[in-house]
């Protein structure tokens, strides 16, 4: 996945929105915050693809002074899209992947030898944000995913291997099913341990536990 420096809002409501003929061809979305006047844009189709007067988090890229939205980032603020989230942590975790490995392979200490493998807490940075540490660590279990126990700055620990936690991660995030009428609750048969786990709205998506 590429990284970018994707960044995100908190809840904002959609106001001012217009869409106008751009020269490439497509349509220019504009909108700004309710009560500021700051501005995102991005190009699409003619018809609006966000409802003037809701509430949204927007996942935007700045280039020239432009707030750039990137659609599949964004998502209304009242109710949480797995797919959504997952994308935004992902980009995220893409961002920091550099760090988080260089932090893993300087203090997490064991004798696999068939890949790389990355202490839990920084593979859950780079891959699972969207959900809890906790959620991600007995999904990790609930797979079998390959791991190995290492010693993490003294301390015993687990470490993951890299290959393949990002299409695990995929998996589990295209298996959810709302619980109830729940805004961030969800299930899965991918991890039939949890009665329901959650996902994190993108403003909540952060390296906190």
């Amino acid at each position: 996945m590429k990284s970018r420096e994707l960044k995100t809002t908190p809840v904002i409501v959609v106001s001012n929105y217009t869409v106008t003929p751009d020269p490439s061809g497509k349509f220019l979305h504009v909108f700004t915050p309710e009560a500021t006047p700051t501005k995102y844009q991005f190009l699409a189709n003619a018809e609006p693809l966000l409802e003037q007067g809701s509430r949204y988090n927007i996942g935007y890229e700045t280039a020239n002074g432009i707030n750039w939205v990137d659609v599949s980032a964004t998502a209304k603020a009242d109710g949480v899209t797995p797919s959504v989230s997952h994308y935004v942590a992902r980009q995220l975790g893409e961002q920091r992947r550099a760090e988080e490995t260089a932090k893993s392979d300087s203090r997490v200490v064991h004798s696999a030898t068939d890949g790389h493998y990355l202490g839990k807490k920084y593979a859950w940075r780079i891959y699972g944000m969207a959900v809890a540490r906790d959620t991600f660590d007995d999904y990790m279990e609930a797979i079998n995913h390959p791991r190995v126990t290492c010693s993490t700055d003294g301390s015993a620990s687990i470490a993951y291997k890299d290959a393949g936690i990002d299409s695990a991660m995929d998996a589990l995030i295209s298996s959810c099913a709302r619980v109830g009428n729940t805004g961030n609750r969800f299930s899965s048969p991918l991890l039939p341990s949890k009665k329901w786990f959650q996902v994190k709205g993108i403003s909540a998506i952060t390296d906190k536990k």
